[in-house]
């Protein structure tokens, strides 16, 4: 009689530990498949719209880039342009910018986008996350592959440079990255490291041949993107950052195994 108790007791036991795994896969299940209004701090959770990849050549032979540079964006309407006429002053803000991006990008039909820093100024950024949604908002509706590299002002708003670019790697449709890919230090584990580099958003893309063609399944352009920092001091001389000897090596190493694997 003992015997059957237990045997009874850890049945009971058992059944009540499946009953309470089931019931949390299906409210796990419920509040991220079924519900669309699930939110994270009083705020919709969103996923992040993904580019199409791999980015491939056109059957033309042909692959068009825009590049973007220096869009100082601000607070959006709030912010007023520079180095206008008095008579712009009043009907010119970062708005401009943003029609002007718009309309870049209707007439190139660009397949690729990259925005090569200072794509907000940070004394005019009252908060960092909301001043680049304005300035990637046209690539962000087109959806476009794009990615970004930071300037000497990005981060003179509220995040710093570690932060803006894994910011900017989360939003829709971007391709950038913050460190450089695993791929690109095919010799390193657990006892051997991977290199430190400099700066935040050194990394390398590859785009790769027309569909149907003979290189459709090989990498024909590699794009390359480095930090140049952001302010430095040398020798009492407060100047503008620079690319360091550690972002050479790593585009070195990463350009040579792309040479030899071609």
């Amino acid at each position: 009689m003992i015997m059957e108790s237990c045997n009874i007791k850890t049945w009971i036991q058992s059944l009540i530990y499946i009953i309470l795994i089931a019931s949390s896969l299906h409210l796990l299940h419920t509040l991220l498949i079924i519900n669309p209004n699930l939110t994270v701090n009083h705020q919709n959770a969103t996923i992040k719209k993904v580019a199409p990849l791999p980015m491939r050549f056109r059957s033309d032979g042909t692959f068009k880039i825009l590049q973007v540079a220096d869009m100082h964006y601000g607070n959006g309407k709030m912010t007023r342009c520079r180095d206008v006429l008095d008579s712009e002053f009043n009907y010119c803000s970062d708005l401009n910018t943003t029609l002007f991006l718009q309309k870049m990008i209707q007439l190139e039909n660009p397949d690729f986008i990259a925005f090569t820093g200072d794509n907000i100024f940070g004394s005019s950024a009252t908060d960092a996350a909301e001043s680049l949604f304005k300035a990637f908002d046209p690539v962000l509706k087109a959806g476009i592959p794009w990615a970004a590299v930071l300037g000497n002002h990005d981060q003179e708003s509220t995040m710093t440079r570690e932060e803006l670019m894994s910011f900017i790697s989360l939003m829709d449709y971007s391709i950038s990255q913050t460190f450089p890919s695993d791929e690109d230090f095919p010799n390193s584990n657990k006892q051997n490291s991977v290199p430190k580099i400099d700066g935040f958003g050194n990394y390398n893309l590859k785009v790769w041949g027309a569909p149907g063609s003979n290189l459709a399944n090989s990498s024909v352009l590699n794009l390359y993107f480095l930090d140049s920092g952001d302010r430095a001091v040398v020798n009492g001389v407060r100047t503008y950052g620079w690319i360091k000897e550690s972002q050479l090596d790593w585009l070195r190493r990463v350009s040579q195994k792309v040479q030899v694997t071609k």
